[in-house]
């Protein structure tokens, strides 16, 4: 198998057009050419997956977010992301970053929460439409940004917190305190930073707004609106994408030897 194999039928399920603006999605470091024999599946790129791939011999590392974001103005083989490169190329390992575009379809990021909720009669709290050619066949798709749907059963708010940290395995919960009555049933969702949706969850009568990387004045602004927000965490919101990605290579490339990472440190601890 070579990357552009790979690559094709990845962004057939996820294109890159559905990444957001600021994004860097795609191939970062690599050649389409490069023959790929084992892929190894990450959250987060860094020294230690680096180390695991060249351990496993694999020749592709598929993240979720992009090891290089902004622009690039020089390579340090001393700095964290240069030896990161440095090794890579030693390796022949090339990067791929499946970001927002995996946000922004509806069995991406957010599909194994949403599971986890039941919810159903689901579309994006920010609806985009998708044209895609399947065939002679023209084959519309709703993405967009997070996910609104209906829980099959309501639940208080102390019993969807406790579902919240036994799903994430999260510590600690911050959230806006003005939590519904125990009738809570219409749920938005985003993973990573989604405050930004609180206004169109609002409108679409949302019960609470789960999502991460809150600031003050999200929690502050969304209670004077009368709108329960509760950030469960960045990482913890958007982990189940290393599953996804897994699931998507065990359907798409049942012969072909893909990996999760189990090398990868947390980025943010709690106490």
């Amino acid at each position: 198998m070579i990357i552009r194999d790979i690559i094709s039928t990845l962004e057939a399920w996820a294109p890159l057009s559905l990444q957001e603006h600021y994004d860097n999605s795609g191939l970062i470091l690599g050649n389409v050419a490069a023959p790929v024999q084992k892929v190894l599946i990450c959250f987060d790129l860094k020294p230690e997956v680096v180390e695991e791939a060249i351990t496993l011999g694999a020749d592709l590392i598929i993240s979720h977010h992009p090891p290089i974001f902004r622009g690039l103005r020089h390579i340090d083989p001393s700095t964290l992301l240069g030896s990161m490169l440095k090794k890579s190329l030693a390796h022949s390992i090339n990067w791929y970053a499946m970001h927002t575009n995996l946000d922004n379809i509806m069995d991406g990021v957010n599909k194994m929460l949403a599971d986890t909720l039941k919810l159903k009669n689901r579309h994006p709290i920010i609806p985009t439409e998708t044209i895609r050619q399947e065939q002679s066949a023209v084959i519309i798709e709703e993405t967009g940004a997070g996910i609104f749907g209906l829980c099959e059963n309501s639940y208080s708010g102390e019993a969807l917190m406790k579902l919240l940290k036994d799903t994430t395995r999260v510590p600690i919960i911050r959230h806006s305190g003005n939590i519904p009555s125990d009738n809570i049933q219409r749920v938005a969702l985003c993973g990573g930073a989604g405050a930004f949706l609180a206004d169109k969850a609002l409108s679409l009568g949302a019960d609470v707004l789960i999502t991460g990387d809150v600031r003050y004045h999200d929690f502050f602004d969304a209670a004077a609106k009368g709108l329960w927000i509760v950030d469960i965490g960045h990482f913890e919101s958007e982990q189940f994408a290393k599953q996804t990605l897994l699931r998507f290579f065990t359907k798409n490339f049942p012969t072909f030897a893909a990996l999760v990472s189990d090398k990868e440190t947390p980025t943010v601890y709690y106490f």
